[in-house]
This record gives structure tokens, C-alpha cells and sequence, in this order.
């Protein structure tokens, strides 16, 4: 037989995966969750009879000041490869945590797979902060928001303490180029506005459009889902932007996979890219824009900045108990590239 988990303990004596963290690992001593003194007995008798052993290491290291910190993506397995974003801040977070001195642990965890589940990460003791990428649900959710007692920082998400983008002034600064290059007519192919991000970003659009004189038309907008059916998507707003006699003649693209196929779906129509229409990604990279044929003139997001302010923050937090500046915002980045033309040359 394998190690005993929490989850194998929780399931033999009928509680959450929470309760079972609480009365075993000391955690969430301000919980709102309240284990009787005989209920609490059952439970550690249950964990002693399985074998239950996963957190000795932790109650020894809880004695000690921790200086390690965590970093942990909460996503749905067949999404976590795709997701370059999070490639990019596994890999930031790895270097800018040795420039730190500090010792690290990176994990992912599925909270649609696992919603019973707590990560081992958040209840082994092993270290003494953490960064948050991603959304957990379920008992995840729960045991952060009742339970948890590490220092927590979330990563491009709403919370106590925060380090998120803000796409906007570079996103107006490509408007604004686009304008100043004789482009009239736009179209925009975003993210759903179901979240704050894009449904932001087409607000910014609009405004911005009117403020430069700018063409706005519906019929010309698109709204894709990234954890949809990405081949309809990309076929579906292809058919809108480019099945028709008044084309654009620049196009927003969210995504730097999405906005690959949007190009692609214009040159199938003869529309050349940027003599015809000129292409600005968002919601992107560096290396998603430049590793492409024409180089994408692109808003990106600086992973490097949004870890780094993460870890300062995080470091802050567990080293004085509380942080000046709770939200910071990291800039993204507007790079001119090979993908739009100067319609007035």
C-alpha cells in the first residue's frame, strides 16, 4: 500500500479534506471550522490506525522560521501544458528566487479533477509563504479561505495581497500607433468578457477608437474562449473580419496562439499580412510574438515583473507580518514588430 493522504484519512472518517488538515496539521487555528474535542480524538485515531505520516517533517520545520516560499498554479490538467503564461512564471520564478537566497517549491494542482482535495503544498509545513497562479475551487478554495495560515500573494488575481497586469496603457499605445499609421477601420478578436481582463480591454477599446477617430463596428468584433473550440473559433472570426467587401484594415487578436491562426485565415482569403490588414496580438508573450512569420507587433505581458513583485511582496509579508503596498500593478509592454504598416508611407 502507498502513503496514507490526508484525502485517505478525510474519506475513512466521513469529514473534508479541510477538517482533516485542521485537527491533524495544527492549521487555521482562527477557522471558522469547529472540531469537537471527541470528534477530534476519532479523527487523529483514524490517521494513527492508518499510518497517516505525511506531515512529521512539517510539525518539526512549524518550530523553526520557514524562508522557503512556494509557487502553485491551480488549472484543469489538459490546460496546464498549454498554458504559456505559466511556462514563463515557473521559469522567472525559479531564477528570481535564487537571486532572492531562497529556497523554492513549484507545484500545480487540478481543483476540477480534485475538488475534494487540499495540495500537500498548502498543509505539509515545508515552507513559510506562497504565490498563487490560477483559481482554486472546491475544498482548495475553502481551505484558504478558513483554514490557511501561510503568507499568500495572488498572481494576475483579485485578492488580500496582489501583483496583477495592467494591459491598459499599452493596449491605448497601440491604438494610438495604429491611428498615427493611417489605420481607420478595426476589428477586435478578444477573450470573453465574462472577465474583468477582456471585458476591460474592450471598454479601453471603444474609448480609445472614439478618442482617435477610429472606426467602431460590431460586426467586426469577436469573441472567442480560449477553453473552447479553439479551430472554430479562430474559422468562425476569420469568416466575420475577412468575408466581406469592407475588411479592416488593422485587427486586435487576443492570445498569441489564436492570433497565429487569424493570420493564417486571412492569407487563405488573399488579405496579406501587413500590407492589407495589419495584426496586433494581446494577452501575449515576447517569444509567442517574435517566433512567428511576420514577427507580431504585440502588447505582451512581463512575466518577469509580475514574479518579481510577487516574491518582493511574498518576502515582505513573511519577514515583517504586513506590506506597505498591498495591489501592485506590473505594465505590459507594447513592441512594434513586422506585423503592422504605416498606411501612410
Amino acid at each position: 500500500m502507498g502513503r496514507v493522504s490526508l484525502k485517505d484519512v478525510a474519506e475513512a472518517a466521513g469529514v473534508s479534506a479541510v477538517t482533516a488538515s485542521i485537527v491533524l496539521n495544527g492549521s487555521g487555528s482562527g477557522s471558522r471550522v469547529r472540531v469537537s474535542a471527541a470528534r477530534r480524538a476519532e479523527i487523529q485515531a483514524i490517521a494513527a490506525r492508518l499510518g497517516y505520516r505525511a506531515n512529521a517533517a512539517g510539525r518539526i520545520l512549524k518550530s523553526k522560521s520557514l524562508s522557503d516560499i512556494g509557487l502553485l498554479f491551480f488549472e484543469e490538467t489538459r490546460h496546464i501544458r498549454e498554458h504559456a503564461g505559466f511556462t514563463d512564471m515557473n521559469l522567472q520564478f525559479s531564477r528570481i528566487s535564487r537571486e532572492y537566497g531562497r529556497r523554492y517549491q513549484v507545484d500545480w494542482f487540478d481543483p476540477f479533477r480534485h475538488p475534494d482535495e487540499v495540495p500537500a503544498i498548502l498543509t505539509d509545513g515545508l515552507i513559510g509563504g506562497l504565490l498563487i497562479a490560477g483559481n482554486p475551487i472546491g475544498a482548495s478554495e475553502q481551505y484558504l479561505r478558513e483554514s490557511c495560515t501561510l503568507p499568500i500573494v495572488r498572481l494576475d488575481e483579485p485578492g488580500k495581497h496582489s501583483v496583477r497586469f495592467d494591459p491598459q496603457p499599452a493596449f491605448r499605445q497601440a491604438l494610438e500607433y495604429l491611428a498615427a499609421t493611417g489605420h481607420r477601420r478595426l476589428g477586435l478578436v478578444n477573450g470573453p468578457e465574462t472577465l474583468p481582463y477582456f471585458r476591460n480591454l474592450h471598454s479601453a477599446f471603444r474609448e480609445s477608437c472614439a478618442r482617435f477617430g477610429l472606426t467602431v463596428d460590431e460586426e467586426l468584433f469577436y469573441e472567442a474562449d480560449p477553453y473552447g473550440d479553439f479551430a472554430l473559433d479562430a474559422v468562425l472570426a476569420g469568416r466575420r473580419l475577412f468575408d466581406r467587401p469592407d475588411r479592416p484594415d488593422a485587427v486586435m487578436v487576443s492570445s498569441g496562439i489564436l492570433v497565429k491562426s487569424i493570420v493564417v485565415q486571412a492569407l487563405q482569403r488573399g488579405v496579406r499580412i501587413p500590407a492589407d490588414a495589419s495584426i496586433v496580438a494581446f494577452g501575449t508573450n515576447d517569444w509567442e510574438a517574435y517566433k512567428f512569420v511576420p514577427r507580431l507587433t504585440a502588447v505582451e505581458r512581463n512575466y518577469a515583473g509580475i514574479i518579481e513583485a510577487g516574491v518582493a511582496m511574498l518576502c515582505e509579508l513573511m519577514d515583517k507580518g504586513a506590506v506597505q503596498v498591498p495591489q501592485v500593478t506590473v505594465p505590459e509592454r507594447f513592441s512594434i514588430r513586422d506585423s503592422t504598416a504605416n498606411r501612410l508611407a
